[in-house]
C-alpha cells in the first residue's frame, strides 16, 4: 500500500514538475530579453536597398520579402523569418495602389528567424509619422494617415485603393492572434 502511495506520489511530483516547466516556457517572454536583429546605421544608402522598410520613429527597418501568398500559412511563415512580407497581388512602390506589407508583432521564441517582434512596437506609431520604403533602389516616403485595428476576418483591407497607399498589418495585442493593427499611408509628394 505504502509503496503505491509512494509511485501515485512520484507520478503527481513529476505531472507538477512538468505542468510547471511548460508554463516557465510560455512565460519565457516575459522574462527574458529575446535578441531582436542588429540595428542598422544608415548614412547615405538604405540597408535593404532591392525592397526594405524603414520606420525612423519607432526604430523599425526591415527587408520586404515580396509577392508572399497570404493564404498559405506555411509561406507566410517561411518569408517572415527574413523580414515581411508584401501580399502577392497587391503593388509595389511607385505602380500605384494597395501596397499592402505584414509582419510579426511576436511569434514563438524557438522558431527561426530574426523579425519576430519586427512590428512589437507598430502601435506606438502616429498620425504624420513617415514610413520609408526601398524598391529597386529607389526610395518612397510615405506620411501614416490612420491606424485601426479590425478583426483577423476583414479582408477589406486588402480592397484596391485608388491612389498609391502603403497598409502594414500586425496581430494586436502582441503575444496573441486577435486581431490586426492597420497602419495607413500616402505617399509623400
Amino acid at each position: 500500500m505504502k509503496s503505491e502511495k509512494l509511485i501515485h506520489y512520484s507520478f503527481l511530483m513529476l505531472g507538477i514538475f512538468i505542468f510547471l516547466t511548460g508554463i516557465g516556457l510560455i512565460g519565457l517572454k516575459e522574462h527574458e530579453e529575446i535578441p531582436k536583429p542588429p540595428a542598422t546605421t544608415v548614412t547615405t544608402q538604405f540597408a535593404f536597398p532591392e525592397f526594405g522598410l524603414k520606420i525612423p520613429t519607432l526604430q523599425i527597418e526591415a527587408p520586404v520579402v515580396a509577392d508572399v501568398p497570404g493564404d498559405k500559412k506555411e509561406a507566410y511563415f517561411k518569408a517572415l523569418e527574413n523580414g515581411v512580407a508584401q501580399f502577392k497581388g497587391t503593388k509595389k512602390p511607385g505602380e500605384g495602389g494597395l501596397i499592402f506589407i505584414f509582419g510579426h508583432s511576436s511569434f514563438y521564441p524557438w522558431a527561426n528567424g530574426g523579425y519576430k517582434e519586427i512590428f512589437e512596437n507598430l502601435e506606438d506609431i502616429k498620425d504624420g509619422d513617415e514610413i520609408l520604403v526601398w524598391y529597386q533602389k529607389k526610395e518612397y516616403k510615405y506620411k501614416v494617415f490612420e491606424t485601426k485595428v479590425v478583426l483577423p476576418t476583414d479582408v477589406s483591407v486588402l480592397e484596391e485603393t485608388p491612389n498609391e497607399q502603403l497598409s502594414l498589418m500586425t496581430c494586436v495585442p502582441p503575444g496573441t492572434a486577435e486581431k490586426r493593427l492597420i497602419v495607413n499611408a500616402r505617399p509623400i509628394k
